[in-house]
């Protein structure tokens, strides 16, 4: 080949008739042109590459440390087929120009450029990754001339128009040396008043495409594709899906979630499917409309009463079940309402899920995809809940899952891992795996297997421009296995489609990944094939930025409230038997990675759902008297248990004191909706101080409602022990008089008798002397005649 000379920016404007004539007009043999700088000072500033990370499934970082492309055309390569390079046959490259200076542009001619510098091709991770810090304006390759057909030559383009090109190029034409990778792009020349026509390139579009020899296809490099279906889903305090103009236009024909299940229908290699249930459940609720929570009777078992899934001209919508499953409301169907067009965007793409999938190995992401190491670290019970809590609307689509678990960033630390069953299927990103050499393709850590996905092509192809479209993807992804491949290294290749990805040309990735080199399969075809290489559980990373992200105690502390007092409301109501599962639903989606950015918003989300929860269970309440006497040492009073719902409610009613005091009553009482009823209740004492005793409204487990009312309870009547004490004073009594008469009887008989005795006879003295006077005063008035 042969090269032209490099000229000065000054000889090639004084030159530039004649520089372009010879260009233009060389011969059939490839003729090629070096690619300096551009140093123009003249050219417009352009924003910085577009490389954002940010989305990507296990990306911690951006790279927006290149120096941004500022180049006046902007070039973008749209299609490339084949996605690698053929023994013979065209290579075909389409894509735009676009006008992004002040200045009209014209005579823009196109041309392809092949392989590097070094005119060598890339054969080991490390120069793939190197490549992707190439600047956009870097000497890369030979530009060839006259060795194809350009179709689309632009004559004029204005300040922002844009036009497409078409570009083919004979394979038997590409400088190919040997088996690997090579820098193929696009570059387009023209002229403009601060810019004459010259050598130099205005705009440039690159890639990678390998070339992988025939003789490799008698042992393909296994490979596996995995599409994750997750999204943020929250709901409002009312229970309906929050932000619904958002989901319209992801479930829209050429919505991101629409564009999701049209690249698997778009091939027939086999994918897995990462699915994250509560994202089928919010589709599912907003199918049904998008109502908001109620705690309305539910349908009873046997019964028909569905309503959601796919959505008819008539506006009846079937096929989803109705209930705790797929978001459901808490209670019965509605009166029904015309279908909004949100609501048949969202049955629509439930039809062209299960179709989709069809056929594909689909894994269940725990519910709300929540948040792994937080949940191990705050709150275990939780973790173990969004585990086993599945999908009513999956059910109701006859779609088949087993568990699979990966983080957004890809990254688990070793708690995460050992909190997990050894069969469920882990997805992380290579770079948690530290090796010296090659990462292993599967790695066994404390007998978990950890699928290791390649974190290199999710960063998509090298600039300028967007990284991760399709054409980048899929070339960074046939890249990647091709230097495994050349290179003898018989290691698989797991890739995580990024979220955020263009989707522009679903047909075009699939259809670029149909080569005999690449045997694609299922991560279970992988795990099954593959034998786990051991792994020290010390050297596993996790970032500290990963840790800082996590979800904060506060967090799960308001889920696991909100979780707790569903099932409290579900206890209460009579004829409701969902509202408990629907809010622990609606609870797991604010545990997810998705709200680690967010906190505040998920929190307070999550609390509306709480107050919603409170104020039905303060719509039941008790009242009695302001006091209570007893008429002895037990006895009863009645109380008033008030419910203000709309629907029947079975409570009971708890006394609760110090221990002088015991209350007991019906176990459960049933109330009728906006109904009042008197319940009659047993105290007993044993003192006579006043105890202050709580009613507490309970559900049928004990568990408390929030309603109370104090009362104060006494006994009018002593106590047995009173009488005790009483008793026994009164007997004491008695025998200190038994004791007092004792001791006179005893004092009378130790010999006080001879003053008894004297006594008598000085009262017969005394007698005698009587009768003696009585005489003498008879003798002095009346004499006697003498004998």
């Amino acid at each position: 080949m042969v090269r032209p000379p490099t000229f000065s920016r000054a000889l090639v404007a004084a030159c530039g008739i004649l520089a372009s004539a010879a260009f233009l007009g060389a011969g059939a043999s490839p003729a090629t042109a070096t690619d300096p700088h551009v140093g123009s000072a003249t050219r417009a500033a352009t924003p910085a590459a577009e490389r954002a990370l940010a989305g990507h499934p296990h990306h911690p970082r951006t790279t927006d440390q290149l120096a941004p492309d500022t180049a006046p055309l902007q070039v973008r390569i749209s299609t490339l087929s084949p996605a690698s390079l053929p023994a013979q046959g065209d290579v075909r490259v389409t894509g735009t120009v676009t006008n992004r200076s002040t200045e009209t542009w014209t005579g823009i001619a196109l041309y392809p450029f092949f392989g590097n510098a070094e005119g060598t091709a890339l054969r080991t991770e490390a120069q793939l990754e190197a490549a992707m810090s190439e600047p956009y304006d870097s000497l890369l390759g030979e530009r060839l001339i006259n060795v194809g057909e350009q179709r689309g030559d632009i004559e004029e383009l204005e300040p922002g128009e844009s036009e497409s090109f078409t570009v083919t190029v004979p394979a038997k034409k590409l400088p190919v040396t040997r088996a690997g990778v090579y820098w193929f792009g696009v570059h387009a020349l023209g002229a403009s008043a601060s810019a004459p026509d010259d050598l130099l390139a205005d705009g440039r579009a690159r890639t990678l495409i390998p070339y992988v020899p025939k003789r490799f296809e008698d042992t393909p490099l296994p490979a596996t594709l995995v599409v994750p279906i997750t999204a943020p889903v929250r709901y409002t305090a009312d229970g309906r899906i929050d932000s619904p103009e958002t989901w319209a236009r992801w479930l829209a024909p050429q919505g991101r979630l629409s564009r999701l299940l049209g690249f698997g229908q778009a091939g027939s290699a086999p994918l897995t499917w990462l699915i994250d249930p509560a994202l089928v459940d919010a589709v599912g609720h907003l199918a049904r409309g998008n109502p908001p929570r109620n705690i309305e009777p539910t349908t009873p078992p046997g019964e028909t009463g569905q309503t959601g899934g796919t959505a008819t001209p008539g506006g009846e919508a079937t096929g989803l079940t109705e209930g705790a499953g797929g978001g459901g409301t808490g209670g019965g169907s509605t009166d029904a309402e015309p279908v909004s067009p949100e609501a048949q965007a969202a049955a629509a793409w439930l039809d062209r899920l299960k179709g989709a999938v069809a056929g594909d190995e689909v894994l269940a992401l725990p519910y709300g995809n929540i948040d792994l190491p937080a949940a191990v670290q705050h709150d275990p019970d939780l973790l173990k809940l969004a585990l086993t809590q599945h999908s009513a609307v999956l059910k109701s689509l006859g779609i088949e899952t087993r568990p699979g678990v990966m983080s957004p960033s890809g990254y688990l630390n070793l708690s995460s891992v050992r909190a997990l069953d050894p069969d469920t299927t882990v997805i992380v990103t290579d770079r948690m795996i530290a090796a010296r050499g090659p990462r292993p393709a599967v790695a066994s850590v404390e007998g978990h297997r950890l699928v290791a996905a390649s974190y290199a092509v999710g960063e998509g192809t090298p600039g300028p421009g967007p990284s991760r479209t399709s054409v980048g993807l899929r070339q960074r992804f046939l890249a990647e296995a091709a230097v495994r491949l050349v290179r003898g290294e018989q290691r698989p290749l797991s890739v995580v489609l990024p979220q955020g990805w263009g989707l522009a040309d679903a047909v075009g990735f699939y259809s670029g990944l149909d080569t005999p080199w690449l045997d694609l399969g299922t991560v279970g075809d992988l795990e099954a094939a593959t034998t786990p290489v051991d792994v020290d559980p010390a050297t596993l990373d996790y970032p500290a930025l990963q840790a800082q992200r996590e979800l904060d105690s506060a967090t799960f502390s308001d889920v696991a409230e909100l979780i707790s007092s569903g099932d409290v409301l579900q206890n209460v109501l009579v004829d409701n038997n969902d509202i408990g599962a629907v809010l622990t639903e609606e609870g797991l989606t604010g545990l997810s990675y998705s709200v680690r950015p967010e906190q505040a918003s998920g929190r307070f989300l999550t609390q509306g759902s709480q107050a919603w929860v409170d104020r039905h269970l303060d719509e039941i309440g008790v009242t009695t008297s302001r006091g209570v006497t007893l008429a002895g040492a037990s006895g009863e009073f009645s109380v008033t248990i008030s419910n203000d719902l709309d629907q029947a409610v079975s409570v009971r009613v708890q006394g609760v004191s110090d221990a002088g005091i015991e209350i007991t009553g019906p176990e459960v009482t049933e109330l009728g909706p906006q109904s009042r009823t008197t319940v009659v209740l047993q105290a007993r004492t044993t003192d006579t101080s006043v105890h202050n005793v709580d009613l507490v409204l309970t559900d049928s487990e004990g568990t408390p409602l929030g309603a109370t009312h104090s009362v104060p309870i006494r006994s009018a009547q002593v106590s047995d022990v009173i009488w005790l004490i009483m008793g026994t004073g009164a007997g004491l009594l008695f025998l200190a008089i038994a004791v007092r008469v004792v001791k006179r009887l005893r004092a009378a008989r130790r010999g006080e008798a001879g003053d008894l005795f004297a006594t008598r006879a000085e009262r017969a003295a005394e007698s005698a002397r009587a009768a003696e006077e009585a005489a003498e005063s008879t003798d002095a008035t009346d004499p006697v005649e003498a004998p």
